[in-house]
């Protein structure tokens, strides 16, 4: 990560641009494997010239994050950025949590996901038959009822996060979930009510305010699955299926997982027509 001597200040990105305000525009993502998933669409857009940029390269000065009433994180800044600078730039966020509430941080510099985070965009069949073509004794009867089985589970734990933003905002996420996994007949069961009582640290009477919580959003989710799972929790599930339990061939295969997600299937989502959209009503 670049330190803060090195990285774009925000007063230069406004400068440049006011200056010469017809220069190429420049997107803002949040981490590596998400810009290099926008540099290959661009490039089989025939949409040249243009820097995908990670938001490290440019200095988000906490107190500015903080005085929106937003966490300081990565996909913050984002929002941040995209309110402080008018003009020349795009920011590309996660969806998130923003399913189940209204975001407070709208304007026409910013481009959300179509569904909960860039990772779920291969979250269909298609994509998970390509991905399973190398794991024969993996491979599914019924890739539908799959894909239903890992949402259901995804599902669980998306809520267990969402509850935690509003509830308990400290704790940490437990990210290693496989202790209370098992398959069974190429069946992932998943033990939600110990996970949960370990993420709460067996607290009795956070259990209960977190049940109560999420049987109340339960009532009013979105019928788009895609909208409500993580796709860091996707990925972890689907390689833990796989057998990928190691950190090491874990992280090679969340980074290879884009190379299963194809160019005419992205070109018709949303936020892709968006980002194609802006790019090209600003070149003509």
């Amino acid at each position: 990560m670049l330190d803060s001597g090195q990285r774009k200040e925000i007063d230069e990105i406004i400068t440049k641009y006011e200056l010469e305000p017809s220069l190429e525009k420049e997107i803002y993502i949040e981490g590596s494997t998400d810009k290099a998933l926008v540099d290959w669409f661009l490039k089989k857009s025939n949409i040249t010239n243009i820097s995908v940029l990670e938001i490290s390269t440019v200095n988000v000065e906490k107190e500015k994050v903080l005085s929106m009433g937003l966490d300081d994180n990565n996909r913050n800044r984002l929002v941040c950025l995209s309110h402080l600078v008018e003009v020349g730039i795009i920011c590309i966020i996660d969806s998130d949590f923003d399913f189940l509430e209204t975001p407070p941080y709208q304007n026409n510099n910013l481009i959300s996901t179509d569904y909960s985070s860039m990772e779920i965009y291969g979250f269909n069949k298609e994509i998970l038959e390509k991905i399973l073509l190398g794991y024969p004794a993996k491979k599914p009867k019924d890739f539908q009822v799959f894909k239903t089985m890992i949402g259901t589970i995804l599902l669980e734990i998306f809520l267990i996060r969402y509850t935690k933003s509003k509830i308990k905002k400290e704790l940490k996420h437990i990210h290693k979930i496989n202790k209370d996994l098992k398959i069974k007949s190429n069946n992932i069961i998943f033990d939600r009510d110990n996970y949960l009582k370990k993420y709460v640290k067996n607290n009795k009477q956070l259990i209960e305010k977190f049940n109560n919580f999420i049987s109340s959003k339960k009532e009013n989710l979105p019928n788009e699955i895609r909208k409500i799972i993580h796709g860091h929790d996707f990925i972890y599930l689907l390689g833990y299926y796989l057998g990928i339990t190691d950190e090491k061939p874990r992280e090679t295969f969340q980074k290879s997982f884009y190379s299963a997600l194809e160019y005419d299937m992205l070109k018709e989502e949303n936020m892709f027509k968006t980002l194609v959209s802006k790019l090209s009503s600003h070149s003509n």
